[in-house]
């Protein structure tokens, strides 16, 4: 075997307001505990600093897709997300990231593994087919493309807030993914509202799945206003406690782990924790339809995640929901659904099927949010010497990575 150096291929990509590592499947080890483990020392986890390595010490930047060409009809790729712990030594391959899918189309089209016709040229869209691997459900990206040659165009005039600059829109339904995480369908406890106890007090749930599972919650039942940015709510260790808990406690009910207390260890990525209030308790006047503070990995998100923010609309439609309770009465004529957030807030396009009546849960003709996304390095990864290629597995390093440094 060769002594230089393992190197993994590899493309950094901004989505939306996260950073992600993308590799090809093909890259990286068979699922399992080596490749688990290299992804890990690739980040430089657990370390709060990540300093050894391409993870940027916040959960929004300590994130991997792993990428393949789908065999799957109408799908163009498979999508399998990673959130990297940081101060843990695991992987979450569960649920899905908004903001990363929607570097996903861009990714694709520049590796060559999804082609551009001549009509797509013209019409300046490329649609990709994505399958999430992670909650085994549909969603698609409308990728901007150069007429003249057919690549993915990052320069525009688009505004996301949480990011600065300007990009190229990229629009990413979510309409096909109801019941992703655990398959119960929209509400999973089968009730728009439940009650439990944090911290000894009982508080109202909404656990709604789309995009991304989520566990609603009011800002008021945690002592919060809702309207703090995301440090000051990360420096509340009390809240960030009973975070926890809640989240827990909602992932136990609906199967995701056993026990409460077991929450970080079984379901790390799943739920999403949503603590919403009122809009005009944030003072101002806008457009905005709720005010939500989005926790994942135990802490605020400084901005919202895109699939937090997508569930957070489609909740909206449910009657009885606190998203619904505590959301301004729908805009007339208006189909967007407005979420305020820590930086700002983003807006959803959602069209109802038909009228639901009563207990009927809403269909979705459109559920898509606007992201940009820049590909920011291409090249490769060095695997420290010290790794570890064990975990019982016979290891062929060039094979795996398709080269060695020096040696392509």
């Amino acid at each position: 075997m060769s002594s230089n150096p393992t190197t993994i291929p590899f493309t950094y990509y901004r989505g939306g307001t996260s950073k992600a590592l993308l590799f090809h499947a093909h890259h990286l080890p068979p699922p399992g505990g080596t490749r688990d483990r290299l992804i890990i020392r690739l980040f430089g986890s657990p370390d709060p600093m990540q300093i050894d390595g391409m993870g940027g010490s916040h959960p929004v930047t300590s994130k991997v897709a792993v990428l393949n060409p789908s065999s799957r009809d109408g799908i163009d790729v498979d999508y399998l997300f990673g959130q990297v712990s940081i101060k843990e030594a695991t992987v979450s391959w569960d649920g899905g990231c908004g903001n990363i899918s929607a570097s996903v189309g861009p990714w694709a089209i520049n590796e060559g593994m999804v082609s551009v016709g001549r009509e797509e040229r013209d019409s300046g869209v490329k649609e990709v087919g994505i399958w999430m691997v992670g909650t085994g459900t549909k969603l698609v990206a409308f990728v901007p493309l150069h007429g003249e040659t057919g690549r993915v165009m990052e320069r525009g005039e688009y505004r996301i807030d949480g990011c600065p600059g300007l990009g190229a829109p990229i629009v990413m339904d979510y309409k096909f993914t109801a019941g992703g995480a655990v398959k119960k369908g929209l509400l999973p406890t089968g009730r728009p509202v439940d009650t439990f106890s944090v911290r000894g007090k009982e508080v109202p749930v909404t656990v709604c799945d789309i995009a991304h599972i989520i566990v609603f919650g009011r800002a008021a039942d945690f002592g919060i206003e809702g309207s703090e940015d995301a440090k000051t709510l990360n420096a509340n260790r009390q809240l960030l406690d009973d975070v926890r808990e809640f989240r827990g406690r909602a992932a136990a009910m609906v199967g995701l782990c056993s026990s409460w207390h077991k929450v970080d260890e079984e379901a790390p990525n799943l739920p999403y924790v949503v603590l919403l209030s009122s809009v005009a308790s944030g003072g101002g006047e806008s457009d905005d339809d709720v005010q939500a503070r989005l926790f994942l990995d135990n802490h605020c998100h400084t901005a919202m995640a895109g699939a937090g923010a997508t569930c957070t609309a489609a909740c909206s439609k449910i009657a009885g929901t606190l998203v619904n309770q505590i959301a301004r009465p729908p805009h007339k004529g208006r189909e967007e659904f407005h979420v305020r957030h820590p930086l700002g807030h983003l807006p959803i396009q959602i069209e109802v099927k038909g009228n639901p009546m009563g207990d009927e849960l809403p269909e979705f003709e459109a559920l898509s949010f606007v992201r940009t996304a820049r590909r920011i390095a291409k090249g490769e990864l060095f695997v420290p010497g010290d790794f570890d290629w064990g975990d019982g597995q016979a290891i062929d390093r060039q094979a795996i990575n398709g080269h060695v440094n020096g040696s392509r």
